[in-house]
């Protein structure tokens, strides 16, 4: 049985032509294209090696001068990078640039683009963002209000405070809710007055953490609310809370409750070491017990 010539060449073609025709095609097609693709992977090495990372002033310049997807990208962006401390920088210019930039954002039809850019305000907990932030505590959007307040939460600048008690008759639970998360970061009598009447709050979120903030500074006024929410038969009551929500609202409980702890509190605490379904959760308690 004949092989079947490798190049498909003629059986009759002469041997010196066949070896002839195999250097051409090496050395004009397979060797280039080898060396080519050698010459690609080297410079992308090299474009990997030397690309410098993204910078604050990198995101915020998308936000000043982008197309409008680039702009809330940059936004959002930027938001993330200044949640690393080792990332936010101080300089007077920068604060000042944010703070232009924000300013000019009421224009924006994006919202998305004043949210990201109060909550990388409040990422940095730099004082100087406080004022900004508090002047925009009339907005009539409650998502950049709620972000607004949270983020003058992570600020905890002393002249906030008394803005973010007032801002919690306000008619949007949403925003009331964000306000509690705020407080959380401050205490004194007029806070705990406040958390105090949040935890009788038609909306459940604006109780939950009510009750957290309140353990927290050792107040145990929320207790019963923190038992709840160790429970997951009690979290099961809301179909809109997922897995991962109730973990996270159980770990949250545990945590305050090292605060308050007494012999109903360490039973439960035992229970959930020993029989929750979920590793965190159960290590958690652990920690608080210990």
């Amino acid at each position: 049985m004949a092989i079947k010539n490798s190049e498909n060449l003629p059986n009759d073609f002469p041997a010196e032509k066949k070896s002839l025709l195999r250097v051409v095609i090496h050395s004009f097609f397979v060797v280039p294209f080898i060396i080519a693709i050698f010459g690609v992977l080297i410079f992308l090495m090299l474009r990997i090696l030397t690309i410098e990372p993204r910078t604050a002033q990198d995101y915020l310049h998308d936000v000043k001068i982008g197309g409008t997807t680039k702009r809330w990208q940059g936004a959002f962006e930027l938001s993330k990078i200044l949640a690393n401390p080792g990332m936010i920088p101080r300089e007077e210019r920068f604060v000042n640039d944010l703070i232009s930039t924000f300013e000019y954002s009421e224009k924006e039809r994006d919202d998305r683009i004043r949210i990201y850019l109060a909550l990388a305000m409040g990422r940095t907990k730099d004082l100087r963002y406080a004022t900004i932030l508090e002047k925009t505590l009339n907005a009539e959007n409650e998502e950049i209000l709620a972000a607004v307040i949270y983020s003058l939460g992570l600020i905890n600048s002393p002249t906030s405070l008394e803005q973010l008690l007032h801002m919690f008759e306000h008619e949007s639970a949403r925003v009331r809710h964000q306000v509690v998360v705020a407080l959380g970061n401050y205490d004194g009598d007029h806070v705990k007055t406040v958390l105090k009447q949040a935890l009788h709050d038609l909306e459940p979120n604006v109780r939950w953490d009510a009750a957290i903030a309140l353990a927290k500074q050792k107040d145990d006024s929320g207790r019963r609310i923190l038992l709840d929410l160790m429970d997951r038969k009690y979290l099961d009551s809301f179909p809109n809370i997922d897995a991962v929500e109730q973990n996270q609202a159980i770990l949250a409980a545990i945590r305050a409750s090292r605060n308050i702890l007494d012999d109903e509190l360490r039973q439960v605490l035992m229970d959930l070491m020993e029989n929750d379904l979920n590793m965190k959760v159960r290590q958690a308690a652990r920690n608080t017990l210990k």
